[in-house]
C-alpha cells in the first residue's frame, strides 16, 4: 500500500508511543545502550508538544486529520511511511500500523531525519509576467494534496471538463509535511490531466515543514517552474501568485518589490493575488503580516480580487468595504473539515450558509453540507470542490464546483 493511502491518527501515534517510556528506562537502568539510543530531552519534548496537539485536534481514527502544527505533521510523514516499510500488508484500511518492538529505534531514525531538515534555497520569480490570451480559463483548488476522498474525483472532474482550461492551479499544502513520497504519491501522481494546460502550484506551510525541498527539487522541476511566486497578464488582467508559506503567512524576501515592478509596467490592468495563506478571516486567524506588506495595494483599493487557500473550507467574502476586493478562500480541495456547528443540520446537499461581518472582516458565503466521499462520516464533513476562473476581457466569471463537477454557483465579479 502506498503512502497515499495511508493516515495516520493520533490514536495509533498514541498507542505506539505508550510502552516507549517503559523501554527508554530499560535502557537507561540496565546500561544496555549509547546515550544516542534516548533522544534528548528537547526532542521528547517537541514530541510530547506534538502529540498533545494532536490529541486535542482528534474526532475520527479513521479520517484523515491534521494540524498546523510542524511537529505533528512530521510525526505523521514519518510514522506512515515507516508503517508502510516495515509492514506493508498491515491491515486493509488507511490506518498505517507500526510494530513498537523496535520503538526506540525508530524513535532514534526520527529524530536522526528531523536534525537534517533546513530550508531550501529561495529562488527568486521570473521578473516578467507570463503573457496568457485575453480570454483564459482557470481551474483553481487549494490544500488538495491527500489523494484521498473528494480529491481525485476533483482531479477526475477538471480533467473531464468539456470546456478545458488553460491553467491549472493549485494554491498549495500536500500531507502531512510534503516530503518526497508525499509530493509524488498525493500532488503529482493525482493531479488533474489538462491536455496542453499550464499546470502551477503554489508553495503551502505543509510543503515547508519538510524544507520545502521536495516541492522546490521535485514539483517546481514536474511543471517546468522556476519559482514559488509566478505572474501571468495579459490586456487586461494581472494575476500574481505569491509565496506566504516559505515565511510562514509572511512574504519573504523581495516579493514586494517583485510585484512592485509589474504592477507598475502594467498600466491600468486589474490585480488578482492568489496565495496560500489569508489576509483576513471569519473562520480563523488574521494575517497581519500579509496585510502590513500589501497594505498600499489594499489602501488604493488596486487589489480586485484574492484568492487564498491554507482553511480547509469554500468561503465567499463581500466585497470588502474599505480596500475594494473580492476575498474568496478556496480550502476544500482534498483535506477532510469538519462543518461549523453553528450551521445546524446538515442539509442534503450542498447549499450557502451566512456568516455576518466581524472584527472588521466582511460578511461572507460558506458552502455548507456533507461529504459523500468519506464513507461513514458523510454529515460531519463539509463538501470538497474547487472553483473555475473565466476572464473574458475585462470581464471575470467565478464558478463553484462541487469535486463530481457539479456547479453549485456562478456569478460575473464586480458587475
Amino acid at each position: 500500500m502506498s503512502t497515499r493511502q495511508r493516515i495516520v491518527s493520533y490514536e495509533t501515534l498514541a498507542g505506539a508511543f505508550e510502552p516507549y517510556l517503559v523501554q527508554a528506562g530499560t535502557v537507561v537502568s540496565g546500561l544496555e545502550g549509547t546515550a544516542s539510543e534516548v533522544p534528548p530531552a528537547s526532542v521528547m519534548s517537541q514530541i510530547s508538544i506534538g502529540l498533545q496537539v494532536l490529541e486535542l485536534a482528534k474526532r475520527n481514527p479513521d479520517v484523515m486529520g491534521g494540524t498546523e502544527h510542524e511537529m505533528a505533521s512530521l510525526l505523521q510523514t514519518y510514522f506512515a511511511e515507516r508503517a508502510t516499510r516495515t509492514a506493508p500488508g498491515a491491515g486493509d484500511g488507511l490506518e498505517a500500523k507500526f510494530d513498537n518492538t523496535d520503538l526506540l529505534g525508530w524513535i532514534g531514525s526520527f529524530f536522526t531525519w528531523w536534525k537534517k531538515i533546513y530550508p531550501h534555497p529561495w529562488q527568486n520569480p521570473e521578473p516578467k509576467p507570463t503573457t496568457i490570451a485575453n480570454d483564459y480559463r482557470i481551474a483553481l483548488f487549494g490544500d488538495w494534496g491527500t489523494g484521498l476522498y473528494g480529491a481525485p474525483v476533483l482531479a477526475r472532474s477538471i480533467a473531464a471538463d468539456e470546456k478545458s482550461f488553460q491553467l491549472v492551479l493549485h494554491l498549495g499544502d500536500t500531507y502531512y509535511s510534503g516530503d518526497d513520497a508525499e509530493i509524488k504519491e498525493r500532488l503529482l501522481e493525482p493531479w488533474p490531466k489538462v491536455p496542453g494546460a499550464l499546470n502551477r502550484t503554489v508553495n503551502g506551510n505543509h510543503e515547508m515543514y519538510t524544507g520545502g525541498h521536495a516541492y522546490f527539487n521535485n514539483a517546481l522541476k514536474h511543471f517546468s517552474q522556476s519559482s514559488s511566486c509566478f505572474a501571468f497578464e495579459n490586456n487586461h488582467w494581472i494575476l500574481a501568485c505569491l509565496d506566504s508559506a516559505y515565511a510562514d503567512h509572511d512574504l519573504y524576501g523581495e516579493q514586494v518589490a517583485w510585484l512592485d515592478a509589474i504592477v507598475a509596467q502594467g498600466d491600468n490592468r486589474r490585480l488578482i493575488l492568489f496565495s496560500h495563506h489569508q489576509p483576513y478571516s471569519l473562520l480563523d486567524v488574521q494575517g497581519p503580516k500579509l496585510v502590513a506588506k500589501l497594505s498600499k495595494y489594499l489602501e488604493n483599493r488596486k487589489i480586485f480580487a484574492w484568492y487564498w487557500g491554507h482553511e480547509h473550507h469554500c468561503v465567499l467574502y463581500d466585497e470588502h468595504p474599505a480596500w475594494g476586493l473580492f476575498g474568496r478562500c478556496i480550502g476544500h480541495g482534498g483535506f477532510p473539515y469538519f462543518r461549523e456547528t453553528g450551521f445546524g443540520d446538515t442539509p442534503a446537499k450542498p447549499t450557502w450558509a451566512r456568516l455576518d461581518t466581524k472584527n472588521l472582516v466582511p460578511g461572507a458565503e460558506v458552502l455548507d453540507g456533507p461529504n459523500p466521499f468519506i464513507p461513514g462520516h458523510e454529515k460531519e464533513y463539509g463538501p470538497h470542490g474547487y472553483v473555475v476562473l473565466e476572464l473574458h476581457g475585462p470581464r471575470l466569471n467565478e464558478l463553484v464546483v462541487d469535486a463530481d463537477g457539479t456547479l453549485l454557483r456562478s456569478q460575473e465579479l464586480g458587475k
